[in-house]
């Protein structure tokens, strides 16, 4: 469990855009690209924009777009893997 924290968790949450704003990696733009990737920075982005709509973020129809094709997403992927193991 040590080892899955080390290796996935806490560079998940480091590049998760929990402890700064998306915009602030602009001086790195490939990152900030990479970073689409990872869903904690959606939910950290649209919490932010919530919260301090004063501060530089990603437009929030960017947000809801990620979060909703998301959970469609895994959401069909779970109920059909749950339906598949059910009914072998």
């Amino acid at each position: 469990m040590q080892m899955l924290f080390a290796v996935v968790l806490l560079p998940a949450t480091m590049l998760g855009c929990v402890y700064y704003p998306w915009a602030a990696l602009h001086h790195i733009r490939w990152l900030q690209i990479a970073v689409l990737v990872n869903p904690m920075v959606y939910m950290s982005e649209g919490l932010r924009a919530v919260l301090s709509p004063t501060l530089g973020h990603m437009p929030m129809w960017a947000v809801l777009l990620a979060l909703l094709g998301g959970t469609a997403v895994f959401g069909y992927l779970g109920a059909r893997t749950f339906t598949n193991r059910v009914l072998n």
